[in-house]
């Protein structure tokens, strides 16, 4: 079976996954969408409090963004749930990469997180009546896009690991999206953090897009939003990369080793 197939295979697994959690659109809004704009609306709300519109609109744009690597961060626990329906020991007996297999059941998740921080984002630009910069704002759904892919590939990663041991999969997902929640400039800014955590922000996805997205909707350079673009897409594909290879040497070790199992 070529790649293209197992890829569309995987992803026709990967609609009936987001079925469960959402029958259709109307209770994808209603469930998901409410809860994460009115989370979102909590922290922009604080800025409200203190008095600054400058820092609502920090926490409005910080807050819409992460949103969608949030949602796509569910390809941690999604990684692992070939394990419980009992089809993961037949993926690893073919002779071939996992990759395409799990990326296709996993690349909904993506979407997901592409359409939760765009509806999240026009949700709360009418709210707090956030004043869009035209033409320039029509480039940020394309910065969402790059950022919730990059979230993607460093999930995917994560998601390797969690595969062994799945009873792991809820922690290291909710560890994981506030680890980028926290340090990735969403709530304050990076400059606040010592010296190498603000190291470690520039290898993780997020830092960049989103220091890309302020730039975009506050009239920064272009050269400069186009850059950290650029850098959040390396960003994520070498997270990819690395997950893709993490992914087949933990099959091998299951192969060796006989740890594959239904769990």
């Amino acid at each position: 079976m070529s790649v293209r197939r197992v890829l569309q295979a995987g992803f026709m697994v990967g609609r009936k996954d987001i079925a469960i959690f959402w029958w259709n659109w109307k209770v994808w809004l209603t469930t998901w969408i409410l809860r994460i704009v009115t989370s979102a609306a909590t922290w922009i709300l604080l800025g409200r409090l203190i008095g600054s519109e400058e820092r609502v609109y920090f926490l409005l744009i910080g807050n819409a963004v992460i949103v969608g690597p949030q949602a796509a961060g569910w390809v941690v626990s999604s990684s692992t749930w070939d394990r419980f329906d009992g089809t993961y020991p037949m993926l690893v007996v073919a002779p071939t990469s996992l990759a395409p297999a799990m990326i296709g059941r996993t690349s909904i998740w993506l979407i997901n997180g592409i359409l939760t921080s765009l509806a999240t984002f026009a949700i709360l630009v009418t709210l707090f009546r956030f004043p869009l910069r035209m033409p320039d704002a029509l480039f940020a759904p394309l910065i969402v896009a790059v950022v919730c892919a990059s979230s993607y590939g460093f999930s995917l990663f994560i998601g390797s690991f969690v595969i062994r041991i799945p009873s792991t999969r809820n922690i290291v997902h909710n560890l994981a999206t506030t680890m980028l929640t926290a340090f990735c400039g969403v709530s304050v800014p990076i400059a606040f953090w010592p010296g190498w955590v603000q190291t470690v922000t520039t290898i993780l996805p997020v830092t960049h897009g989103l220091q890309s997205m302020r730039l975009l909707l506050n009239g920064g350079s272009p050269a400069a939003i186009v850059s950290g673009v650029l850098f959040e897409a390396a960003v994520g594909l070498a997270w990819l990369t690395l997950g893709i290879l993490t992914m087949d040497r933990m099959a091998d070790r299951g192969r060796r080793d006989g740890s594959i199992e239904f769990v």
